[in-house]
């Protein structure tokens, strides 16, 4: 466990969470299953960066949150005052999104710099890259369901995206010219890529958050040489670059901040950390696909030919999801498992209302369990009622008190209403929890999170805490 932890940290820099031992205990079993553990550590350790094995472990263990436009002010001081400034001369602004994930920051970015008459967009190139390839394909595919899009506003909604017949998003083809997604781990050096002053921006918002002090010190040196000098990086709202580099200097712009590359070296800074240090690629590796994460739930109550709506499901595919769904027998389509999948295939499709009623049809027979609940509680936080949220998974959490989402989401309603010590109790114990949350429970409302992603959110949570009086 010790030399797994060690591989992870180190090739894919994400620190140890407190209680995540057992997900690792529980991957590193799962993978050497076919052979010994010395075995399959040392195919690891000898792996290059574009091993299969390697590619299958960032994908289930890096975090995906993301979603259009988030944190919209920095964006909007973004494209209002960064990129006209670079673009002054009739000179390109290149863009990187670093741990772009699924691609909606990049997108968000490139609609953006449309909407703005300041900003030049044939002259905008725009590259996102993650370490999850999973990811990387889901950004080039850009389908995107309607819980991506809930901070859209209508008005962007309506110009900016094609509604597909699935109920399904894609941005349309002018918001897409000029960006490309290429699949990267931000650890490995590339002399060409990072080479400096590559880019005249660079986005890296709340993917330091998951890596260890020394990572992240390395990382941040290599954003910063890839930066032209008075080259723009923007972080997270609670990340910053000092303790870790000295050569930027904090803007604000209304309630954003963003941080520029000084164009002289600062007079006392500390020396440029060592480049990270990752294996060489070895001479030929093999592009094998990538299996999926899924596996069958484990159900004996379950209706006949639910598995392969499960998988749909897991797989984001939601409208396919739903018609397999309505093919089955009209009773196993009303057994309880069946109802409640549909409900939150409602729900990630953007059918609230409909999501809500299945699931109060549910309540209505008198033996809803806590799932039932829960997903009520994220309806109505949908809808912008955060009491009748928090009633709701009150009581997921009542009739399952292990529920560690219904816990989680507790906890940040409790900090979202300023009342930090509820928050904190509540993200605690969920923390805590997730380490034995139910495979079903990750499958249905992990918003495409791994365990240990949902751990490393819960973590920035309770850092948030500490902000709130």
């Amino acid at each position: 466990m010790s030399r797994f932890a060690t591989f992870v940290e180190r090739r894919l820099g994400l620190a140890p969470v407190p209680n995540g031992g057992r997900e690792l205990e529980a991957l590193l079993a799962e993978k050497s299953a076919r052979t010994s553990l010395e075995a399959y550590l040392d195919r690891l350790e000898s792996a290059g960066p574009q091993d299969a094995e390697l590619r299958v472990l960032a994908e289930r263990l890096t975090v995906g949150e993301t979603y259009f436009f988030r944190h919209q002010a920095q964006l909007q001081a973004l494209v209002g005052e960064v990129l006209p400034q670079v673009q002054r001369g009739g000179k390109p602004a290149r863009v990187l999104s670093a741990g772009c994930s699924s691609g909606e920051e990049a997108y968000s970015v490139a609609i953006l710099s449309r909407e703005n008459p300041l900003v030049e967009p044939e002259r905008l190139f725009i590259t996102g890259v993650d370490v999850n390839p999973r990811a990387i394909e889901r950004a080039r595919r850009a389908r995107y369901a309607a819980w991506s899009l809930r901070s859209c506003p209508e008005a962007l909604r309506e110009r900016w995206f094609h509604t597909l017949p699935s109920g399904d998003f894609e941005p349309r083809p002018s918001a897409r010219e000029r960006v490309v997604f290429e699949e990267r781990n931000l650890l490995e050096e590339d002399p060409v890529f990072w080479a400096p002053g590559s880019f005249d921006v660079i986005l890296c918002r709340n993917v330091t958050l998951h890596f260890t002090a020394e990572v992240t010190r390395a990382v941040i040196a290599r954003l910063e040489r890839a930066l032209t000098p008075g080259g723009v990086l923007l972080l997270g709202p609670s990340e910053t670059p000092r303790g870790f580099s000295e050569s930027f200097e904090v803007l604000q712009a209304g309630e954003a901040f963003y941080h520029r590359r000084r164009t002289a070296p600062a007079p006392s800074g500390p020396p440029e950390p060592p480049p990270l240090a990752v294996r060489a690629p070895r001479a030929a590796e093999a592009s094998a696909s990538v299996p999926s994460a899924w596996s069958p739930k484990p159900s004996s109550h379950e209706p006949p030919g639910m598995d392969g709506a499960w998988r749909l499901l897991e797989e984001e595919r939601y409208a396919e999801a739903q018609a397999w769904l309505e093919q089955l027998p009209e009773a196993d389509r009303e057994q309880s498992s069946a109802r409640l999948l549909r409900a939150v295939l409602h729900f990630q499709s953007g059918h609230f209302p409909e999501a809500e009623r299945v699931a109060e049809s549910l309540v209505a027979t008198g033996r809803a369990e806590a799932a039932v609940y829960y997903l009520l509680g994220l309806c109505r936080e949908q809808a912008g009622d955060d009491g009748g949220a928090r009633h709701r998974y009150a009581r997921a959490v009542h009739l399952e008190p292990t529920f560690a989402l219904g816990h989680l989401r507790l906890g940040i309603l409790a900090r979202r209403a300023r009342e930090a010590m509820p928050a904190r109790v509540a993200l605690r114990l969920a923390l805590t929890l997730l380490a034995h949350e139910q495979p079903l429970h990750l499958t249905l409302f992990g918003g495409g999170f791994g365990r240990h992603g949902l751990m490393q959110v819960c973590q920035q949570e309770l850092r948030a805490c500490a902000e709130v009086p």
